[in-house]
C-alpha cells in the first residue's frame, strides 16, 4: 500500500474540483460538518455505542475486532459511494471526528480499490480549530450596511433581489436556518447550531468581504434561532450604515402570508398547531404588550385558520411597538426606502452604493 496522503484543512483549500467525505455517523453529520461535505458513515450511531462499550468494558483490541465485523459487510457499498464521487471530483478528502480510525479505514479501503484519496489531518476537530482561529482574529476589509424595518417589510426578499443584482449580501437568518422570531422555525428543519452557523458565516465572509466594498445584512438581535452572531461581526453591524425599509401594513401582511403559504397549503392543521405553540411561547409578552383579550383573540384566529387577520393584529399590537423601540435608537438613517415593490427597493439600495 502506498504512503497515506494526509492533508490539513488549509492545504485542502488549494485543491481544485474537490469534495469532502464525512465518515462520521449521520447524527454527527447533521449536527455540524464542513459545508459541502457528503456523509458516508462507516458505522451508525448504535454500532458506535456497541464498540464504545466493548472498548471500555473489555479491551481496545476486542473493540477493533468488533468494528471489523460490523464494517466488513458494508465495504462494497462504501467503496461504490466513494467511487461515484471519484468520477465527479479530482480530489477526495475524507475526515472523521479527530482524523482517527473511521477516516483511516475508509481511506485504506478506497486505496485498496485503486481510488486515490486524502485524509484530513485531525479531522473535524482540526477544521473546527481553523474556523475558530479565523473568526477570533478576523479583520474586516469592507463595511457593513444594515437594513432595518418593521416585521414583514420584506428585508430578506430585498437582500435576495440585491444578490441577483450583484450586491454582496449575508443572509444571517438563512445561515442560521431560522427566521429570527417566535414563529421563525415554522416550515424549516431544525435551526443550525453554533458550529455550523460559524462555518457558513466564514464561507460567506471569504467570498464577500472585499476591500472598500459593502456587505448588506438584515438587522438582527445577537441571537438568531439557536445561533449567536459572533461579537466581532455584531460590533461591525452596530458601527455600519443604516437603511430604513418601510411598507404598508397590507403589504407586510401579504409578504408574511406568502412566506408561509407552502406550509399552510401542505398541512394546514399542522401549521395551526405550530402557530398555537409559538403564540403560547410568547404568551406573557403578548399579554404585556396587547392584553389578555388580544391574546385570546389571536388563539381563536389561529384555530380558525384566519392567518392574515392574525398576522395584522400581531404586527400592530406586538411586533411594531417592539421594533419602533429599537429603531428609535438609530440616530441617522442613510436612506429610507419604500418597499411596496421589492425589486424596485432592492435596485434603489444597489444604486445608492454603486
Amino acid at each position: 500500500m502506498r504512503k497515506e496522503r494526509l492533508i490539513t484543512y488549509q492545504q485542502s483549500l488549494n485543491l481544485e474540483n474537490s469534495i469532502y467525505i464525512d465518515a462520521r455517523t449521520k447524527e454527527e453529520y447533521q449536527e455540524a460538518t464542513i459545508p459541502g461535505a457528503v456523509n458516508i458513515e462507516l458505522l451508525d450511531h448504535q454500532e458506535r455505542k456497541i464498540i464504545g462499550t466493548i472498548y471500555k468494558q473489555q479491551s481496545p483490541k476486542k473493540a477493533k475486532l468488533k468494528g471489523v465485523e460490523l464494517v466488513s459487510p458494508k465495504i462494497p457499498d462504501l467503496i461504490a459511494e466513494v467511487n461515484q464521487l471519484a468520477r465527479e471530483y479530482d480530489n477526495i478528502i475524507i475526515f472523521c471526528s479527530r482524523g482517527g480510525l473511521r477516516s483511516k479505514s475508509l481511506a485504506e479501503f478506497s486505496d485498496l480499490a485503486g481510488i486515490e484519496v486524502y485524509r484530513l489531518e485531525n479531522g473535524y476537530k482540526g477544521y473546527r480549530h481553523y474556523i475558530i482561529d479565523k473568526l477570533d482574529n478576523y479583520q474586516f476589509k469592507g463595511e457593513i450596511v444594515v437594513l432595518h424595518g418593521n416585521t414583514g417589510v420584506g428585508k430578506t426578499y430585498i437582500l435576495k433581489e440585491m444578490d441577483k443584482l450583484g450586491a454582496n449580501i449575508i443572509d444571517l437568518e438563512g445561515i442560521a436556518n431560522h427566521r429570527g422570531s417566535a414563529f421563525g422555525s415554522i416550515g424549516l428543519n431544525e435551526p443550525y447550531n453554533q458550529k455550523y452557523f460559524e462555518s457558513l458565516l466564514w464561507e460567506e465572509l471569504k467570498k464577500k468581504d472585499q476591500p472598500d466594498g459593502y456587505i448588506f445584512v438584515e438587522a438582527e438581535s445577537r441571537r438568531v434561532g439557536h445561533s449567536v452572531i459572533p461579537e466581532f461581526f455584531y460590533k461591525k453591524m452596530k458601527a455600519g450604515e443604516d437603511i430604513l425599509i418601510t411598507a404598508s401594513t397590507k403589504k407586510r401582511v401579504e409578504n408574511i402570508y406568502l412566506e408561509y403559504i407552502k406550509d399552510i397549503e401542505s398541512d394546514q392543521q399542522k401549521f395551526i398547531e405550530r402557530v398555537l405553540e409559538s403564540l403560547t411561547a410568547i404568551k406573557k409578552y403578548l399579554i404585556k404588550k396587547a392584553g389578555k383579550k388580544a391574546y385570546y383573540q389571536l388563539l381563536e384566529l389561529a384555530e380558525s385558520g384566519k392567518f392574515r387577520e392574525l398576522t395584522r393584529i400581531l404586527l400592530e399590537s406586538y411586533y411594531d411597538p417592539m421594533y419602533e423601540h429599537s429603531q428609535n435608537k438609530i440616530d441617522f438613517y442613510k436612506a429610507e426606502i419604500e418597499a411596496e415593490n421589492i425589486k424596485k427597493a432592492a435596485a434603489k439600495i444597489v444604486d445608492l452604493y454603486q
